[in-house]
């Protein structure tokens, strides 16, 4: 909630003043010798007051105090985002430096002051032993189709009367899951058709509310992406997106079936992973309860004159696990990564084993060497195995002061009214439309050494993650969709996207650079498998980033001069959106 009002001093009116806005005199040293809304000459800083004078709060509670500054001619400002404010006693209260929005921390009172211009005044807050007494969720009775989503909110009434938000300190539960889950945060999601009590816990207190699922009928269904260009022995993941009666959408790839109509040309898996076989076009059909809709693949004519395996060379200890990555080089000089459809094998499987994935498993110590194998060509790769762990080579990206921001902006946030936005972590940006929602313990920055501390650190940890060595390079863009990749540096010409599931394999760091933009599709997921972590995954791009609706995306983006958009109910679980420029959000769950 903006906590910030600006009030204009009914003397500005009554004088007749107003026409004079347009004067100049806002600039340097306005401040003091004239009046930085009406520009007049000759007008000093005569006193300055805090607002209100007195104000109680609960624990945890916050209260907005407003610096207003007169001047000689009698007109007055509101200047407490120019004023530098303290607290006498922070045990009791702190207040923001910039902001005057000072919150309760202990049981007493502390003296609030802002100084400005040379002059400086208090006021005197108090915070009182307030008790949680009852909570109330919302909404009430909500009703939700299935896959769609509801978010509940939870309001905490205090034993001095006050009332506030407490749904980022609440948990949530659902009577039956198999109707409708519930995340932490409070976001439901419909499965299937019935009702599900949905219950609330913040502290010893409860309070619950009853969601209904509705059933929703099938309108159609769509194949992603449409007429993809496949080299051979390349693989390309199809995702089926549903739509429903009440305009919601669904990704039912899962539950869909595949056929391809040339199968000579172009192959499709169960799950709708597309291989491509030989120079030609092939018609994948798909189908979801009764509904159809199709794609168009083409294989270039092309062949594989190289593959490489990546990385070249790797150490692993016994038992531990290494995945490779294969990259085949056509007769046209494209590049594609061919992972899931080369064939594996170890030179020495009494040291290492491989599976048809490219994951390689130390079995005894010595060296291997690991090969891919794809039309008519192969690549390999040296494989050595200890008897301790290797210590990782690849140093994460370090964020410095960026580090606390789940979302920072450059220039603007862009966030939608009555959205159920909620940012785990600190937000920074000095214009936004609307302040987004923030769990408890985390601060809004709109200026200030703090916001401009993060900025500077988000530009160097972009140019450390620029001056990283590559471990893969392709010459064009790619759909990582469908694919699985190990800990590397991977750099690539053209755009990324991604469509259905990309997964990362195994602890370590992960760098994905683009020269373009990128991109991912509605229902995409970011999977982290073995030990792989978010805070290790960075995107750079250099254009701008559009994350489609109701995907899960992991990893921090790290923007060094172009816009990030994050659509519709889409979730950055464990990840982090800092750009230069512009970001927008629209019912976003964003945990740094």
């Amino acid at each position: 909630m903006n906590l910030f009002k600006r009030y204009l001093n009914p003397l500005l009116v009554s004088a007749g003043l107003l026409a004079m806005t347009a004067l100049a005199g806002c600039g340097g040293g306005g401040d003091q010798g004239r009046d930085p809304i009406l520009g007049l000459p000759g007008a000093t800083l005569s006193s300055l007051a805090v607002t209100p004078a007195t104000a109680t709060v609960a624990i945890g509670a916050g209260q907005q105090f407003t610096a207003i500054a007169t001047y000689s001619d009698g007109s007055s400002q509101d200047v407490s985002a120019k004023s530098a404010w303290t607290s006498a006693t922070p045990a009791n209260a702190t207040v923001n430096a910039s902001s005057g929005v000072a919150a309760g921390v202990a049981a007493g009172s502390s003296s609030i002051s802002a100084a400005f211009g040379g002059k400086s005044a208090a006021a005197q807050l108090t915070v009182s032993p307030a008790t949680l007494t009852a909570i109330a969720i919302t909404p009430l009775a909500p009703s939700i189709a299935i896959a769609a989503t509801q978010q509940f909110m939870v309001t905490g009434s205090f034993s001095d009367g006050a009332t506030r938000d407490v749904t980022a300190v609440s948990a949530f539960a659902s009577a039956s899951p198999a109707t409708a889950s519930i995340a932490t945060g409070g976001l439901a999601l419909g499965k299937v058709a019935g009702t599900t009590q949905i219950t609330a816990t913040t502290g010893t207190l409860t309070a619950s509310t009853v969601l209904t699922v509705t059933p929703a009928t099938l309108l159609s269904i769509a194949v992603t992406p449409q007429n993809p260009i496949i080299p051979v022995a390349a693989t390309r993941q199809l995702a089926v997106i549903a739509t429903y009666s009440d305009n919601s959408t669904a990704d039912v790839t899962a539950g869909s079936s595949f056929v391809a109509a040339t199968p000579a040309f172009a192959s499709v898996a169960s799950n709708g992973l597309v291989t491509g076989v030989a120079f030609g076009t092939s018609v994948m059909n798909a189908s979801f309860n009764g509904k159809t809709a199709s794609t168009t693949v083409t294989v270039p004519a092309s062949t594989i004159v190289s593959i490489a395996v990546t990385p070249a060379t790797a150490s692993v200890a016994v038992g531990t696990q290494q995945q490779f990555i294969a990259t085949a080089t056509y007769s046209d000089s494209s590049n594609a990564i061919i992972t899931g459809s080369a064939a594996w094998t170890s030179g020495t499987v009494a040291n290492a084993t491989v599976l048809n994935t490219g994951v390689a498993t130390g079995i005894a110590v010595g060296t291997s060497s690991i090969t891919a194998t794809a039309g008519g060509q192969s690549g390999s790769a040296l494989l050595t195995v200890t008897a301790v762990a290797i210590p990782p080579v690849l140093n994460p990206i370090v964020l410095g002061r960026a580090a606390p921001f789940g979302v920072l902006a450059g220039t603007s946030i862009t966030n939608n009214s009555g959205g159920t936005t909620l940012i785990t972590g600190d937000v920074g940006a000095p214009s936004q439309t609307v302040d987004p929602t923030q769990a408890a313990g985390f601060t809004n920055y709109k200026s200030g050494a703090i916001l401009a501390g993060a900025m500077t650190d988000l530009q160097a940890a972009i140019t450390d993650g620029n001056s990283r060595t590559c471990d893969v390079s392709f010459a064009g863009g790619i759909d990582l969709g469908g694919q699985t990749f190990g800990p590397g540096v991977y750099c690539y010409a053209g755009a990324i996207s991604i469509t259905g599931t990309l997964t990362l394999n195994g602890p370590g760091v992960y760098i994905f650079r683009t020269a373009l933009t990128l991109n991912s599709t509605v229902n995409s997921v970011v999977a982290l498998n073995n030990g792989a972590t978010a805070d290790n995954v960075s995107w750079l791009p250099v254009g701008p980033t559009t994350l489609a609706a109701n995907s899960v995306f992991k990893g921090n983006i790290l923007g060094q001069s172009a816009a990030i958009t994050v659509g519709d109910n889409t979730t950055l679980l464990n990840g982090r959106v800092l750009t230069a420029a512009a970001v927008t959000l629209r019912n976003n769950q964003i945990t740094k």
